[in-house]
């Protein structure tokens, strides 16, 4: 990684950090919003293409500390095997989908963002189990929006896949395309990264 791949992935980090913590206050009517998958979907569109695996490991574990940090869940290291995997999923799609003569097309964007969220979803659902080990406030039975699911592992899981998944989805349905729009030429314009046609997408060679 050059400087400027650095400053761009500090910045999109301290993104990451600053939408998880948000996420506490974004509750509406019992749904409960998580924009930082959009914002590091977007990160892994940014700088998948451009950079090696290794770099992105780094990354991708620096994602899942800082949501670790920010987080206002019962069992805070879920989110390192639920964010920093997925970003790494993310990373492993944009790389697939890159092409040196066009950019990601809205369906491509909104696929892999799908993709990452339902595994984040379900990493963090079933570490969060485990790590609880099924107790505390794990023990309850699981209702949202007036519909029971019960108790255990799939309850757990469609609780919070209606209740936060889903209104993650519709939040990353409008940032993620809108960001990348105004942020990716912006990025090319000031040198922070390749034009479409001068990248080289590495699968083990360093950038």
């Amino acid at each position: 990684m050059n400087m400027r791949q650095v400053a761009l992935a500090g910045a999109l980090l301290t993104l990451v950090f600053l939408a998880h913590a948000s996420g506490r206050f974004t509750q509406i009517g019992g749904a409960q919003f998580a924009p930082s998958i959009g914002i590091y979907t977007l990160m892994a569109l940014l700088l998948a293409p451009q950079l090696s695996w290794g770099p992105l490991v780094g990354i991708g574990l620096a994602v899942g500390i800082l949501t670790m940090l920010a987080t206002s869940s019962p069992f805070p290291p879920a989110n390192i095997p639920g964010h920093g995997l997925a970003f790494l999923l993310a990373c492993a799609m944009a790389k697939a989908a890159a092409r040196r003569d066009r950019d990601y097309s809205l369906g491509t964007m909104i696929g892999i963002l799908a993709v990452t969220l339902v595994v984040s979803w379900t990493l963090f659902a079933t570490a969060t189990w485990f790590g609880l080990a099924g107790g505390g406030p794990m023990a309850r039975s699981f209702e949202r929006f007036g519909v029971q699911f019960g108790q255990g592992l799939l309850a757990w899981w469609l609780f919070g896949f209606i209740g936060v998944a889903i209104p993650s989805f519709i939040i990353g349905l409008i940032l993620l395309p809108l960001l990348y729009r105004a942020v990716a030429p912006a990025l090319v314009r000031y040198g922070m990264l390749p034009a479409r046609g001068d990248i080289t997408v590495p699968s083990s060679a360093s950038s």
